[in-house]
């Protein structure tokens, strides 16, 4: 036995290098097979409230991602919080876990069509979550939040009328948005607070759909403002044990990928809308607060 040990070369030859037409069809397939995980990822949440659930969680904690991308993330790392790019999270000085795996989201860049028009199409963006990495993870929502005091943020940052009233149309609701009037009706003396956290955020929910939509439809809209009063109440630690997000409409589990997909993307654009108007006002009274603590 000797211990000069020299291990043997590789006896493998390297793959050959792809011509640019075979680099392209490459793209082309690796694009294509994503494109069909998005669309049965889509049809298949629709299919199961469980299913359904975990996407409108990831969802809303990442309400800067397009539906479709929290679809992939949803198929491929469903505790995702926080994602970038290798090199991103190495320029942030933090460091990415051992044996750690990307996984795949949409990255649109706009082109020049031949007509001299823009253009949208994506690129395959390989993304790793932070908790592949020793980077610090999300605060998670504070479940001690006082539901009242969330109530005000919302209607505060509220780009319609609020008006306090006795009686509403039904007489288990807390919140009611009427279209016609854009305005969004408060009950008076509601003891459930957590009830009427609830109620309000679904009807903003109500509102900020009825702005990008040129018919309104409580009817239509209905399922969409479950999931967005759902999705506001998660990501602000609001209890959301009384959202009906279990009862898919058959009307949604029917239709094709693309119209999934589409009404998906609704929601999460109404969503976005009023998380980003919600959170501003919160840093904006967590700035005064520290402020008057300075003083």
């Amino acid at each position: 036995m000797t211990n000069n040990f020299n291990p043997k070369r590789g006896s493998g030859t390297k793959p050959p290098r792809l011509s640019p037409e075979q680099y392209i069809e490459k793209m082309k397939a690796e694009k294509a097979a994503v494109y069909k995980m998005l669309d049965d990822t889509a049809s298949e949440v629709v299919q199961s409230p469980e299913k359904f659930k975990g996407y409108l969680d990831i969802q809303s904690r990442m309400e800067r991602y397009t539906a479709n991308n929290v679809l992939l993330m949803y198929k491929q790392f469903p505790q995702a919080s926080q994602v970038k790019e290798f090199n991103d999270w190495v320029a942030d000085g933090v460091k990415v876990n051992k044996g750690s795996k990307t996984f795949i989201i949409l990255d649109p860049y706009e082109y020049t069509k031949k007509d001299g028009t823009t253009g949208i199409d994506f690129n395959l963006k390989k993304v790793l979550d932070v908790s592949q990495t020793n980077g610090k993870r999300p605060a998670a929502p504070s479940i001690n939040r006082d539901p009242r005091k969330l109530v005000a943020v919302m209607l505060d940052s509220a780009p319609i009328i609020i008006e306090s009233v006795d009686e509403l149309p039904y007489s288990t609701m807390g919140a009611f948005y009427n279209n016609e009037e854009q305005t969004l009706y408060v009950k008076r003396d509601i003891g459930d607070s957590v009830a009427l956290c609830q109620c309000v955020a679904q009807e903003l929910g109500h509102a900020e759909l009825s702005m990008n939509s040129e018919v309104y439809s409580r009817r239509d809209m209905g399922f969409s403002a479950v999931c967005i009063g759902y999705m506001l109440c998660k990501k602000y630690g609001v209890d959301t044990q009384n959202f009906a997000i279990d009862r898919i409409p058959d009307e949604l589990k029917n239709k094709e990928p693309k119209e999934i997909k589409a009404e998906l993307g609704k929601s999460q654009k109404a969503f976005k809308e009023i998380a980003t108007r919600v959170s501003d006002e919160l840093y904006r009274q967590r700035a005064e607060r520290s402020k008057e603590q300075e003083r």
